[in-house]
Parts: C-alpha cells; sequence; structure tokens
C-alpha cells in the first residue's frame, strides 16, 4: 500500500472569480458485474478467482451519488445519462434487479446509459441481501468489509477494497484508507469526491461502486503495473530527437514527443519505440514551450498470480481523442517574434508535412520563474488535456488564468483564476486538474464547478507535473532539481529523485519517469527512474 510522508498542511476552498462555468463533463461507466465485489470470507475470494468470465468483462465505470447500489446488470447502448441507479424488487427466493449503468459510448467517451434485468439467487434465510459488499452464503447474509463505517478491521487491521478482507497494514496488493465525506456519500479508497455530492473513481481504479446508504470504494482496480509498451532505447531518445529538447510526453503506445526552443524555426518531434522518427516544423521562430498529448487517466487491471481477484488485464475502451498532442508557443515580448507570438496549437499526427498554426491566440504574458530564463518563462504554461477531451491551459488571458481551449472550433474560454503565474499542470481524475504557480504552490481545479483548493505548498518553482496512470501519484520537478511524489487529492509527498539539472519531468506507460533538460537554458542527457510496480 502507498507509504508517503505529509510533509505541508492543507488549506480550505478557494472559490474562484469565473466569467463562464461549464456544464457536467462525461461520465466513464461500464458494466458491472457480480464476481467485482470483494467478500468478507475467503470461500468468496476462492470462487472469485474461478469464476469463468465476469471479472474479464468488467469496463471503466463511474458511479456518482449517495443512493446508488451496484447490482448484477446487463448493459448495452441506450439512451445518454450521466449517473447510474439500480432498484432491486424481491419475489420469493429470487431478486431481479433492475439497473442503469454508465457506459463510454466506443467512439465518443461519452455516456450513454443501459437497464437490463437479471436475476440473482438469493438464499430463502438472507432475507433482502442485496448490497454490494453483500453475498448470501449457506442462507446467511455476510457482508464484508468494505463501505463500513467504522472500518471493522481496526484498529489492528485495515480493510482490502479489492478483496473485502481484513489485511496487515503492510499487505502488498491491498488498497486501503479512510472514506471522505461527499455530501451524503462517503467516498472510500479508489474514489473521490467530485466535489457536487458524487463519488468518482481514481487510479488504481476503472469504476466506483456504492451501497444504497452511499458509502462508496474503487472497483476494477489494479494493484500491479504491467506495461503494454517499452520506450525507445536511451541512445535513441538522446539523439536526434533530443536536439534542442525544451518538452517531453509519451502517448499511450510509448511514442515519446518533444519541441524545441532553438535560434531559427522550432519543430515537434514524435520518436517511436522502434526508432521511427517523425518531424513537424513549427511557425518562423516563435518558440515552442510544451507539447501534451492525450492520453488514460487509469490502466488495465492486473495482479500478481495466487492473488485472489486475478484475471486477464482488461484492455481500456477506446475513445475518440486518445493520442491528441497539442502544443504551446511562447516567445517573449521583446524577443522579436512578430504579431501573435504566444498561443495554443494542434498536431495534425498523421501527417508531418501539416503545419502548426496558432489557433488560439493568447494574450502576451511573463513570469519570473521556474527557469528564471525570458525565453522560457513566457506565454501559457500549464498545458493539460482533461479527460473530457478539453484542453486547459493556464495564463492564455492573463497571468493566473484557468483557459479551455477547443482546437477543432478554434475557440477559447476563461473558467477562472489562481492566486499566481501558472507553471505546470496534470489531470488527476474526471473533473479534476493539478495546477501549480509560481512559488510553489498546488492547486486542485475542478473544470465542473470551476473552483480550486489549496494542495500543498513546495516552497521552490514548479517547473513539470506529470500524473502516473498506474498510481494516480503525481511528480513534481523543482526548479532545485529535486522531483516530488505528491499525492493529490490528501497534499501527503515525499522526495523521489534529484534531476542532474533544471528540467522537467514526464511519466511513460512504460513505468518510468524521464527527466529531460530544458537545453536552451542547461544541457544535458535524457535519463528515467523505474517508477513503483505494485501497490
Amino acid at each position: 500500500m502507498f507509504a508517503t510522508k505529509l510533509r505541508y498542511p492543507a488549506r480550505g476552498v478557494t472559490k474562484l472569480n469565473s466569467t463562464s462555468r461549464r456544464t457536467s463533463r462525461r461520465a466513464r461507466g461500464g458494466a458491472r458485474c457480480p464476481e467485482g465485489r470483494g467478500f468478507a470470507a475467503l470461500a468468496f475470494a476462492l470462487t472469485l478467482a474461478f469464476a469463468p468470465g465476469c471479472g474479464d468483462d468488467e469496463q471503466p465505470e463511474t458511479t456518482a451519488g449517495p443512493s446508488v447500489t451496484t447490482a448484477p446488470t446487463g448493459a448495452s447502448a441506450g439512451t445518454d445519462a450521466q449517473t447510474g441507479s439500480t432498484a432491486g424488487a424481491s419475489t420469493g427466493g429470487t431478486t431481479s434487479a433492475t439497473a442503469t449503468t454508465v457506459d463510454p459510448d466506443p467512439t465518443t467517451g461519452v455516456g450513454s446509459s443501459s437497464s437490463g434485468a437479471t436475476e440473482t439467487g438469493v438464499g430463502p434465510g438472507c432475507g433482502d441481501c442485496l448490497e454490494p459488499n453483500q453475498q448470501c452464503v449457506d442462507d446467511v447474509c455476510v457482508t464484508s468489509c468494505q463501505g463500513q463505517d467504522p472500518d471493522p478491521c481496526g484498529p489492528a487491521q485495515v480493510c482490502d477494497v479489492l478483496t473485502g478482507e481484513c489485511v496487515e497494514p503492510d499487505t502488498s496488493c491491498a488498497l486501503a484508507g479512510p472514506s471522505t465525506p461527499c455530501g451524503d456519500a462517503l467516498c472510500g479508497p479508489g474514489t473521490v469526491c467530485d466535489d457536487e455530492g458524487g463519488c468518482i473513481p481514481v487510479a488504481p481504479c476503472n469504476g466506483a461502486t456504492c451501497t444504497s446508504e452511499g458509502a462508496c470504494w474503487g472497483h476494477a482496480c489494479g494493484c500491479v503495473r504491467a506495461p503494454a509498451c517499452e520506450d525507445p532505447d536511451d541512445a535513441l531518445i538522446n539523439g536526434e530527437f533530443a536536439t534542442d529538447i525544451s518538452s517531453l510526453s509519451f502517448d499511450d503506445d510509448c511514442n515519446a514527443w518533444m519541441v524545441t526552443i532553438r535560434a531559427g524555426p522550432d519543430f515537434v518531434r514524435r520518436l517511436s519505440p522502434e526508432g521511427t522518427l517523425d518531424t513537424w516544423t513549427g511557425v518562423s521562430e516563435k518558440d515552442l514551450g510544451e507539447v501534451k498529448v492525450l492520453k488514460q487517466l487509469t490502466i488495465p487491471r492486473s495482479y500478481p498470480e495466487g492473488h485472489p481477484l486475478v484475471s486477464a488485464p482488461q484492455e481500456p475502451l477506446p475513445v475518440m481523442g486518445y493520442g491528441e498532442v497539442a502544443v504551446t508557443y511562447i516567445c517573449c515580448a521583446n524577443c522579436g517574434c512578430g504579431i501573435t507570438p504566444q498561443g495554443v496549437a494542434k498536431v495534425d499526427d498523421e501527417d508531418p508535412m501539416a503545419p502548426l498554426p496558432i489557433i488560439i491566440p493568447a494574450e502576451i504574458t511573463s513570469g519570473v520563474g521556474p527557469f528564471a530564463n525570458q525565453w522560457t518563462d513566457s506565454g501559457p504554461q500549464g498545458l493539460t488535456w482533461g479527460n473530457d477531451r478539453v484542453l486547459y491551459v493556464g495564463n492564455s488571458t492573463d497571468n493566473g488564468d484557468i483557459n479551455t481551449a477547443d482546437l477543432d472550433e478554434m475557440t477559447d474560454g476563461l473558467l477562472g483564476a489562481l492566486p499566481g503565474r501558472v507553471t505546470a499542470g496534470a489531470p488527476i481524475s474526471d473533473v479534476h486538474l493539478l495546477f501549480a504557480v509560481e512559488g510553489g504552490d498546488l492547486y486542485r481545479f475542478n473544470v465542473n464547478t470551476a473552483e480550486s483548493e489549496f494542495v500543498v505548498g513546495l516552497s521552490e518553482h514548479v517547473t513539470s507535473l506529470s500524473h502516473d496512470a498506474f498510481s494516480g501519484r503525481v511528480y513534481a520537478g523543482l526548479a532545485n532539481n529535486e522531483v516530488i511524489e505528491v499525492q493529490p487529492f490528501t497534499g501527503e509527498v515525499e522526495l523521489f529523485a534529484t534531476m542532474p539539472s533544471r528540467g522537467r519531468v514526464a511519466v511513460s506507460p512504460s513505468g518510468a519517469l524521464w527527466f529531460t533538460p530544458v537545453k536552451w537554458v542547461e544541457n544535458g542527457t535524457l535519463t528515467s527512474w523505474p517508477l513503483p510496480t505494485e501497490l
């Protein structure tokens, strides 16, 4: 389980002055499966380990709101919905449960609802044994430790929500922790509050399950990192690809992307794990700042051999937009870049010959960090794809502003403002982003409510933030060369590594954290550290 150190206190919620508020984003959804629940008794776990098919059919899902109960259901495409609900009617010894679940459309990623009725056997002595943390065994309704407050396992043990069993606190491949109030709901491990009364899943879980009383926990979770790709080797990534590099990002297939700051036209480059190098040429000499790829916030689940929830890793549902690439232009006000020196552009990843014009112009802004260099500390920063396929960026209209960018419609919007110039950003849930401002304070920003909450102060300018889709942790590169591991929903932080020079960090789906120098500021070599492989 996670072990982190609390170094800084958290503060309260700050409401932003916002000129616009976006409507609710989509919720990720999927069919629930009775075998996806944890059971209190070991017999249930063993039965689950050998249960055919059901565990492999689970898809990412979201259950939001206190009145939702997970129940067996069949799922198919239907009408649009944002939340799921179930209702069960008991007849004799058999319960017929009708459920509505939220399933992402495979082409748009937008939730659509489906209803279905199935029968689940309930022993005559069990009565209403219908909660997702309950199972009828030998005419006795047994309730697992999941969703119970206070934790029935304490104080010596903790509840592992993956299995529903009480385990030792240092047990590997277990997910445990306190629950957080969320309106009338209670968000347990693997979920967080969406700040509007519902619990949503976060890494390492792809779904959320809730009792009728509103107690929620994560399911379809993974506890072992199982990379599906490998990065380009060190020689390739430090070859032509790295010339004049200023920012690095990876897509879900371990393709490495970079942008340059250099004298002359700037470039976007993509390097495949096999060594194929593609190059796009930027506009004039406008200096490219950041590159970001839209990718998954969670990864397919996986368990070690012998774990009671062993099942084959599940391929994620295809979502239109994964792999899209955006970049920023950041040429400083006095650097001779001509008209419209700053803004956001989209990369046509299928056509390296396509130009990279500024689609959304930005107001000219500048700052004093994190690189103490006028060429690198200018323009839009904190470029971040949300899981809703919306691009978010800081400082586009003024220092500290949080803006949305629709690269297809070529429009932007103002969501709100943070108390300082934004220097880095990363997505952390379906509705939350993490931003750093000059000086090192981190804020969690909700794109639905346009509200921010102080998370932790790092006391140094932040050069980069990168989210790990396996663990949910965020890695922050600092101006003093430290790399800090951040729990974005608790503010717990711990020193992870030290960069060889001032630069940026980026998580790869291979399970590595990469350091890249910003060569305009200081030359160097791209290197990587392995990330934790188990919870």
